[in-house]
């Protein structure tokens, strides 16, 4: 297929151009509806008789309604966003992207989306929108379903396409997380994800960085435990990848504790667990919920994370896993494979 795309490209650049120009319209449609002509030409960079040329022809074809408060997909727009989806990653050589990020990092699988979430914040949507597409393909296969938290498993949450009900699978957050904004808190996209797709779920209440003493109190709690022993029994695992010090700062660790992760250079966090450059653990905050250990365990890992500022934490937290899944973007991608870091 890169291949084909290659040659396309030097045969008709002009419709390959054309196609470019009408997914990113599609897309800042999807994002901004209801948006006007005039928003249209100033995101894509055109004027505004070209969007308007651009615009009649997607409404021609079926793929965009005009009504009175702006411009909007209909069902079949944005059914062709997600096919597109599939496309693109080949038009612009990301699909090579991600098979040489995914040799690199020894892992089953690499999607990568266009763009650098850390500059576009469309392509952490897209990241999220990727994930919830993968997240259905996977479905059938799974029967509890653990998820962390954070800002781009907020947007999976939210983009979960619609599809047959499944109210046999249990969505549970792989760790408590109070302290954090409502809307990114696991609980939260748990409970969002099990509405999408009919399912139902459970919620840990329980914030990070407890004391020993307390987490057995807690845990001899019967449904702390059941909850805890579910999530060992997950089928699918969805998690993101946080830098070391922003995550530490986030989550209130103390001056101490940022002072140890600063000295061993730590990198890269997930699941309360911080790692070098190395990829080794080299620091820990004690919580409830899913463990590094129990990874090896689950048949389906997924890591949804993305942007250039996070190159270093991606590779660092994935380094040594050796399985699973990677879904992120074209900007972490080409600063891990070239190094910028």
């Amino acid at each position: 297929m890169d291949r084909l795309m290659a040659n396309l490209e030097r045969l008709i650049p002009e419709a390959l151009a054309e196609a470019r120009l009408r997914y990113r319209a599609l897309r800042e449609i999807l994002y901004n509806q209801p948006i006007g002509r005039r928003q249209i030409a100033m995101r894509l960079g055109c004027s505004e008789r070209s969007a308007r040329s651009l615009i009649a022809a997607l409404k021609e074809q079926g793929v965009l309604e005009v009504t009175p408060g702006g411009i909007v997909l209909t069902d079949y727009g944005l059914e062709l966003v997600h096919m597109v989806d599939e496309v693109i990653p080949y038009l612009d050589g990301l699909h090579s992207l991600a098979l040489r990020l995914q040799e690199r990092l020894n892992l089953d699988k690499v999607l990568v989306v266009p763009g650098d979430s850390y500059y576009d914040p469309y392509s952490k949507k897209d990241l999220g929108r990727v994930a919830a597409r993968y997240f259905r393909e996977v479905l059938p296969k799974v029967r509890i379903v653990a998820v962390s938290g954070g800002t781009t498993l907020a947007e999976m949450g939210n983009a979960i396409p619609a599809g047959a009900a499944r109210p046999d699978v249990l969505v549970l957050p792989a760790r408590g997380g109070l302290g954090e904004k409502v809307e990114e808190q696991a609980n939260t996209i748990a409970a969002h994800i099990a509405e999408a797709i009919g399912g139902h779920y459970r919620l840990l209440h329980i914030p990070d960085n407890l004391e020993e003493e307390t987490i057995k109190i807690l845990l001899a709690n019967h449904q702390i435990a059941e909850i805890v022993a579910q999530l060992k029994q997950c089928d699918l695992l969805i998690h993101g990848i946080g830098s070391a010090l922003e995550m530490a700062s986030r989550r209130g660790l103390a001056d101490s504790a940022l002072k140890t992760l600063e000295g061993k250079k730590a990198v890269g966090e997930a699941f309360r667990y911080y790692f070098d450059a190395n990829g080794d653990i080299v620091y820990s905050v004690t919580g409830i919920g899913l463990e590094l250990s129990d990874i090896k365990n689950i048949p389906i890992v997924v890591a949804v994370a993305g942007g250039s500022n996070k190159a270093r934490a991606i590779e660092a937290v994935l380094r040594k896993r050796g399985r699973g899944t990677l879904i992120t973007d074209e900007g972490a991608a080409r600063a891990i494979l070239e190094g910028r870091q």
